[in-house]
């Protein structure tokens, strides 16, 4: 990833999710305002879109004798909301399913941790300050792998977790030209998740990445190389993958408008970080970049218009730095295109929304020549048809 000046991001330790106490004890509360209706919803707040009822409960355990066991130390048995509801699409409750069931478990361990340190008098502790990496900043990010001529493994695209066992990435980035020697197969045959320094698994930063084999591969239909539209595709892997605070699906985002999130977004990737160099980035980047749209898009790129790529459609989107000097680069290919998203209250967290996959340049980093992205929103009923075959599927994105 092409940049000279880096975005420095916050720190955030601990994953975030959007589902909170309240919904976890008491599921009949939940109150998701404004499920997406045919993408009816695309001029709403995201936080309208993305939000789960909240009630502070935290002054509603009154504990009757001193000798009751605390609330933390008994069972935690949760009923599993239904999260169907009319008008909703697949893809959200799935989203929804996999949120809930993350944060069960960290409910769950919190808990039995408290417990443990109140039956044995353990004091908690606090680190102050932060963290100068951030493990888990992007938990659905992962690296796509294919097997070196040298060596085990060499990383050239990227792509996101979206499902337990599905990854969203570009179409392009499923096989590489058989002049490519470096490799001993076109084809990828590995996704590496929860990891940040991609170079080495044995960096010792508390994280332990999980290598996944890829079984099925699933192009759009309608990509046909070396033609740059319809840059999408799936990889299935072969068995679901376990969620923590450093892997977790993200979420899609279903609506063609893309007003209410404002005017920026981030990718992420492994890739060059100096457009003069071919050596990719051994560490995770992340870059903000300006969403821009059609119409000034197509008249910045009017003069890059040739046989294989000729203008914006709707199933694209543009963004990057009009003065140059930021975006993505080769290595970053299938990597999402991202909004993080505020719940409305600080304990719900934040959640990430893949609003693109990252497709094309022309160059890296240069000035009035914004990146082109595959807009997810323009997928949604091909994505859910492959990822989510065996759920009814009512409404189109």
């Amino acid at each position: 990833m092409a940049v000279t000046s880096l975005l420095r991001l916050e720190v955030l330790f601990a994953i975030t999710f959007c589902i909170v106490a309240e919904v976890l004890m008491h599921p009949e509360n939940d109150a998701l305002q404004g499920s997406s209706d045919n993408n009816s919803d695309g001029n709403k707040r995201p936080e309208e879109i993305w939000s789960w009822g909240y009630v502070d409960n935290t002054k509603s355990n009154n504990q009757s004798a001193t000798t009751e066991e605390p609330e933390v130390c008994k069972p935690y048995n949760p009923t599993v909301p239904n999260f169907e509801k009319p008008g909703r699409r697949i893809s959200e409750v799935k989203c929804y399913e996999y949120l809930w069931n993350i944060n069960f478990r960290e409910e769950r361990d919190r808990r039995l941790d408290k417990c443990f340190k109140l039956h044995n008098n353990v004091q908690p502790s606090f680190a102050i300050g932060g963290r100068n990496t951030l493990p888990g900043e992007f938990p659905h990010m992962g690296a796509i792998g294919w097997q070196a001529v040298v060596g085990s493994w060499i990383f050239k695209c990227g792509g996101s977790l979206i499902s337990n066992k599905f990854i969203l990435t570009a179409a392009h980035c499923t096989s590489f030209s058989l002049k490519d020697t470096t490799i001993a197969d076109p084809i990828p045959k590995i996704v590496r998740l929860g990891d940040k320094y991609i170079l080495d698994k044995e960096v010792n930063d508390g994280i332990i990445p999980e290598d996944r084999e890829i079984v099925n591969i699933i192009k759009h239909p309608s990509y046909n190389p070396p033609k740059k539209y319809y840059d999408i595709a799936l990889m299935e892997l072969d068995k679901d993958v376990f969620f923590s605070k450093y892997v977790q699906p993200a979420c899609l985002w279903p609506h063609f408008d893309l007003s209410s999130l404002g005017k920026k977004a981030s990718a992420t990737g492994w890739g060059v970080v100096d457009a003069r160099s071919t050596d990719i980035s051994p560490e995770l980047q992340a870059i903000v970049i300006d969403l821009i749209d059609t119409p000034q898009c197509q008249q910045l790129l009017e003069t890059s218009c040739n046989r294989h790529w000729c203008g914006v459609e709707d199933h694209q989107l543009c963004a990057g730095k009009l003065a140059g000097g930021v975006d993505a680069c080769q290595g970053d290919s299938g990597g999402p295109l991202q909004v993080e998203i505020s719940l409305p209250t600080s304990s719900q967290g934040k959640i990430y929304c893949i609003i693109g996959v990252t497709s094309f340049g022309i160059g890296c980093a240069l000035p009035e020549l914004p990146g082109i992205y595959t807009r997810v929103s323009s997928f949604i009923d091909w994505i859910e048809q492959n990822v989510w075959p065996t759920v009814h599927q009512s409404g189109t994105a």
